[in-house]
């Protein structure tokens, strides 16, 4: 049997290629390859840290900071929703002083107070023909209890504690002397009368004593027998407090600074908050001519 073609007995060794030498190591295809491969992975780390890497970071502070912009929506419109709370609750307030407000006296209609009282006696005295019988009204007199206001008023503020010591300095009031006689029945329906007048009074100071000494007779039986009126008359005298919310003293003008280069006073420039200054304009330079 013959084979044609090379052949190569089996005791004769190959000779290896001439593989060059770098530092003493064969570049082998095998070492090339694994060197290849570590510079590939390298190179794929370098890549990673420098372009990936910081991509990363961005996108994770621009997602940090589209949660912060819409946790800030969130919070306004809370913060709209609080106003708006706020915003009624203020309506509500104005509109419950106004009411309050309107429940106080105010000077221009204390000035028919006289004329008033005045007419709810005759209303009693409306339907009594015997002049005797009739309430009268015999003192109506305005008294100060202080010194007076210093913006000019007839009232005088509130300082004693009459109607409670929170309300100290924040209330007016004018003082009224009245003295009234009349019986009981009488009395009583122009008192209730006069307190459902409009403005805020005050009743203080109630004294009820008899017109006339009461005589007591009695009859053969030993029964008391009525002499002369039949209701007993009453002089009755009470004070009207007239309440009347103080004014509310407004703001102090802010205090002018003074320039520190001339001493004098300089007004504040407009939109300038109250204690703040600004500073004085500085002059040009001026260059001294050759």
């Amino acid at each position: 049997m013959t084979v044609g073609g090379d052949f190569i007995p089996g005791n004769q060794v190959l000779d290896e290629p001439d593989y060059p030498v770098v530092f003493g190591i064969r570049l082998t295809p095998r070492f090339n390859g694994i060197l290849l491969a570590l510079l590939g992975l390298a190179g794929a780390g370098y890549l990673f840290v420098n372009l990936v890497v910081p991509k990363l970071d961005e996108n994770r502070a621009l997602e940090a900071d589209i949660a912060a912009k819409e946790a800030q929506l969130v919070n306004q419109g809370e913060a709209q929703q609080q106003i708006d709370a706020a915003r009624v609750k203020l309506q509500d307030a104005e509109k419950l002083r106004a009411d309050v407000l309107a429940l106080f006296a105010d000077e221009q209609g204390l000035d028919t107070l006289l004329i008033d009282v005045n007419e709810r006696v005759q209303q009693v005295n409306a339907r009594i023909e015997d002049a005797e019988r009739r309430a009268t009204l015999s003192k109506f007199t305005l008294v100060s209890s202080g010194e007076p206001p210093a913006d000019g008023s007839s009232a005088d503020l509130v300082t004693d504690g009459s109607v409670g010591v929170a309300v100290n300095g924040k209330l007016r009031q004018q003082l009224y002397d009245v003295s009234m006689e009349g019986t009981f029945a009488q009395t009583q329906s122009i008192i209730r009368n006069i307190e459902r007048l409009q403005p805020l009074l005050v009743l203080r100071n109630f004294t009820s004593t008899l017109a006339a000494p009461a005589t007591l007779t009695l009859n053969a039986q030993g029964r008391p027998v009525t002499t002369g009126s039949v209701d007993p008359r009453l002089k009755t005298s009470f004070q009207i407090q007239a309440l009347m919310p103080a004014p509310v003293a407004s703001p102090a003008p802010p205090a002018a600074a003074a320039d520190p280069a001339t001493g004098e006073a300089v007004a504040p420039a407009p939109g300038t908050a109250p204690g703040e200054t600004t500073a004085p304009a500085t002059a040009p330079a001026v260059t001294p001519a050759p």
